[in-house]
């Protein structure tokens, strides 16, 4: 009964959006454009580069090569920062590679979702300097990546730490092809969560008119148009900068939508990953007020 409930409150959600689509249908093509532009000249540069190289080294060994020279014996540490390069959802595409290499493990790959959530820095230093100056752009970043390195203490004792990495023989050309071919299925991946949650944000803006509601909304389902309202806000600074770190550090929906999409044929577990959001969220705010009213 309840399942036929909630089956039956989705419908009725999507039957209305279709409406609200055709009533405001040249509000949804624009929005579409908006989100292919952003996708085109700043998401695809910035990622595209990041998704294949990453993709190239750990198909080709890099693991294997990087445990033995530098005598590392954790294999989080390397998604740690081709993650910390690439930015949110790259960490799970690396995640389920070498999880399906068997590089690492089930708990591992568990664990290292959990900490490896970080935003693209360049798109993140670029869209926050719209709303801050430097001094709070840098603290709301560094919030936010340290947030990263308290959960990696908190859960590494949970890993196996053992190098299990065992080389393998791989061919570099079709290496390249299909770290070329992955990197482009997850960007139209992004391509379309961005547009698909763009649209609900159209459609709920044409209804409601307060402003900090409509920025509140838009960052909980899609984080960079989130970032980009709060210049519209009358707030204090330190409140939208609170409201920042929480749109990056939950990372909207339209980022776990594509993470769980990229590992939803492997095991790993989603619902564990979404839980440290949160508490990424409330790492990340203790982490900027002590840098707000310290330095």
């Amino acid at each position: 009964m309840k399942k036929n409930i909630k089956d039956l409150i989705i419908l009725i959600i999507f039957t209305l959006i279709l409406f609200g689509i055709l009533k405001n249908y040249n509000l949804v093509i624009e929005s579409i454009k908006a989100s292919t532009n952003l996708w085109l000249f700043k998401l695809f540069p910035s990622l595209f580069p990041f998704l294949v190289i990453g993709s190239i080294l750990i198909n080709y060994n890099f693991a294997y090569y990087f445990t033995k020279i530098f005598k590392v014996k954790s294999n989080d540490f390397i998604i740690f920062i081709l993650s910390l390069l690439s930015g949110f959802p790259s960490s799970a595409k690396y995640i389920k590679d070498m999880y399906v290499k068997k590089d690492i493990t089930l708990n591992e790959a568990n664990n290292i979702l959990c900490f490896t959530f970080f935003a693209n820095p360049l798109f993140l230093l670029s869209i926050l300097s719209l709303s801050f100056n430097k001094k709070i752009t840098l603290f709301i970043i560094l919030s936010h990546y340290v947030a990263n390195i308290v959960i990696y203490l908190f859960l590494k004792n949970n890993n196996n730490n053992k190098n299990h990495i065992i080389k393998k023989n791989v061919n570099l050309p079709e290496v390249i092809a299909s770290s070329i071919k992955d990197g482009i299925n997850t960007l139209l991946l992004i391509l379309g969560t961005i547009t698909f949650y763009n649209i609900f944000i159209t459609i709920f803006k044409s209804f409601i008119h307060n402003q900090f509601l409509i920025s509140l909304i838009t960052g909980i389902l899609e984080f960079s148009q989130g970032l980009n309202s709060l210049k519209l806000l009358n707030l204090s600074i330190f409140f939208k900068a609170l409201m920042a770190i929480m749109f990056v550090s939950f990372g909207s929906f339209s980022i776990l939508t594509q993470i769980k999409s990229i590992i939803s044929d492997t095991n790993i577990n989603f619902k564990k990953f979404v839980k440290f959001r949160f508490v990424h969220v409330l790492i990340a705010w203790s982490l900027f007020v002590l840098l707000y009213y310290v330095l």
